[in-house]
């Protein structure tokens, strides 16, 4: 149930969701994909600058301090044959590494500070002090033999401190290396390291990147392109003659306003063609008669009751008359009549017992504003109708209470409707009353009683004849039904008086395969929320005249 509550909200937002802001979604989303790979490379560069994790400096310490051991060992063992041979060649040779490691401890000193370690770059220092201690007891040797003082070569060389300085360097520098090659080792598995992590994420984000980027392209479709094909669609088929089906889109607001306009445009060729049937059948009736009849049926303007909204229409099965009427008369103490009657027949006769039982409920009412005293008057125009009949309701509504008082004569039940959550639901039904205005009950007492519903703000009376839920195809006993009414009217968020009419209307004549075969019957009392109106709400009268709205 959870889930379906979410499926269903999202699906509210998407509705209201404009294309602009789909296509501002799709676009947020190619921007997130750059900046996160912009800023995933970023990182990776910064990362690779970083000194300490990079093999090249080690190496290079590395090398340097292998130099040097290697060049300081040369350095003393030439030294160490110079005292016993005292031969010149070795002296110059000496002198010759002398300058090479101390080149060599430079090196190693630029190198180790080149990998941003202190640690290496003390041990480092520390290594040149031992050197310049070598250094200085050799320099001791090499002044006494410069003297040719047997005493002070002998006493210079005595206990062999020029070895045990060098093995104390050596020991120093060989740790070094050891610890720099080590480290070298380190930093080149933290590189790999690195580099696989990188590679990774870049995998990674280039998998995030075409993701979004299907997804978008997903998005593009069932966003824009699907909505799109699917009017397009709509549209071709109204063009190639289809005009029974409602043009209609559940998607971005841009869109399903186009497709409001199209559906407006498929009523209107729809009404237009029906108008033209009309005008045939209405010279076949005969044309001053037609006019006259229909003139006589027109319902009175509507009266502007504040907090209400209604709309009407009237669609002749046959030509421009009707059996059907419908009227909305203000009376006298405030209240305002809702009266809608089938008279039986079709053509000019009927239209005649139309207009006379229509001027005996007009009398009636405003002489007795009672539903049930006004029937039992309007039933003397079948005292010399036997073999006529007629349905009616009259509802009166007191605007300030909402109390609907009706009478029904063997009318279809009018309807209590309240649009929500769930779709369209009934609230009450204004059921029969009393049997059909004929001949049969003239004369017989409280024939018809009256009784009373509430109308709550946001609920809408429906008041309808039965070529709205009789109608059906052609050679199909499958009428139309309230059920279907009132699943036609589920789509509309807003259930308006004028929405209310429109679809009956149209879902009557696709039901019917292009044409009603009775004649259809519709008005829609509403009581708003609040005294506002809209311009959309004003009341639609017409009453023959509304025919084909």
């Amino acid at each position: 149930m959870a889930l379906a509550r979410v499926a269903r909200a999202w699906h509210r937002l998407m509705l209201r969701t404009s294309l602009q802001r789909r296509v501002a979604v799709i676009a947020a989303a190619f921007l997130a994909v750059v900046v996160v790979f912009a800023t995933v490379v970023g990182v990776g560069l910064l990362n690779r600058d970083d000194v300490s994790d990079d093999p090249g400096s080690w190496d290079a310490a590395v090398s340097a301090a292998t130099s040097f051991r290697r060049d300081f060992v040369e350095l003393h063992v030439t030294h160490q044959r110079y005292m016993v041979t005292r031969a010149l060649a070795d002296l110059e040779r000496r002198e010759v590494l002398e300058v090479r490691v101390d080149g060599r401890l430079s090196a190693l000193l630029a190198a180790v500070d080149e990998t941003g370690d202190a640690d290496f770059h003390e041990e480092a220092t520390q290594t040149g002090r031992e050197v310049d201690r070598w250094n200085l007891i050799t320099y001791g040797q090499l002044q006494a033999v410069r003297s040719g003082n047997l005493e002070s070569i002998a006493i210079s060389q005595q206990g062999g401190p020029a070895g045990r300085q060098f093995l104390k360097t050596y020991d120093q520098v060989d740790v070094l290396a050891k610890s720099l090659d080590e480290e070298r080792s380190r930093a080149i598995r933290r590189a790999a390291e690195r580099e696989r992590n990188w590679l990774a994420l870049v995998v990674a984000v280039a998998a995030v990147a075409l993701l979004l980027v299907a997804t978008a392209l997903y998005l593009v479709r069932r966003w824009v392109l699907r909505p799109l094909d699917h009017l397009s669609a709509q549209m071709l088929r109204v063009g190639g003659g289809d005009l029974q089906t409602p043009v209609g889109l559940a998607g971005p607001p841009e869109l399903a306003a186009v497709a409001s306009s199209a559906e407006t445009m498929r009523r209107r060729i729809l009404d237009e063609l029906a108008d033209a049937v009309a005008a045939r059948e209405a010279l076949q009736q005969g044309q001053p008669l037609v006019a006259e009849v229909r003139d006589q049926l027109q319902a009175h303007p509507v009266p502007d009751l504040p907090g209400w909204a209604a709309a009407a229409a009237l669609r002749p099965a046959e030509g421009l008359l009707a059996g059907d009427w419908y009227d909305v008369l203000p009376l006298r103490d405030g209240r305002c009549a809702v009266v809608v009657a089938d008279v039986s027949g079709h053509g000019a006769r009927a239209g005649i017992v139309a207009i006379q039982l229509k001027r005996l409920l007009e009398a009636a009412l405003h002489l007795a504003p009672e539903p049930d005293l006004a029937l039992a008057m309007a039933a003397r125009v079948f005292a010399d109708e036997a073999e006529r009949f007629a349905s009616c309701v009259v509802a009166v509504v007191d605007p300030d209470s909402g109390l609907v008082t009706y009478a029904n004569a063997g009318h279809p039940e009018p309807l209590v409707v309240r649009s929500g959550p769930e779709g369209v639901r009934v609230v009450s039904r204004l059921r029969p009353t009393g049997p059909l205005l004929s001949w049969l009950h003239l004369d017989v007492p409280g024939a018809w009683t009256a009784a009373t519903v509430p109308l709550a703000p946001g609920s809408t009376l429906v008041v309808y004849t039965d070529g709205l839920v009789e109608a059906r195809p052609t050679g199909s006993t499958d009428e139309l039904g309230v059920d279907r009414f009132l699943q036609a009217l589920a789509p509309h968020e807003e259930l308006t008086p004028a929405v209310i009419v429109d679809e009956a209307l149209d879902v009557a004549r696709r039901w019917s395969g292009g044409r009603v075969r009775d004649d259809v019957t519709l008005v829609a009392l509403q009581r708003l929320g609040s005294t506002a109106r809209t311009e959309g709400e004003r009341t639609r009268t017409g009453g023959v005249a509304a025919a084909g709205e």
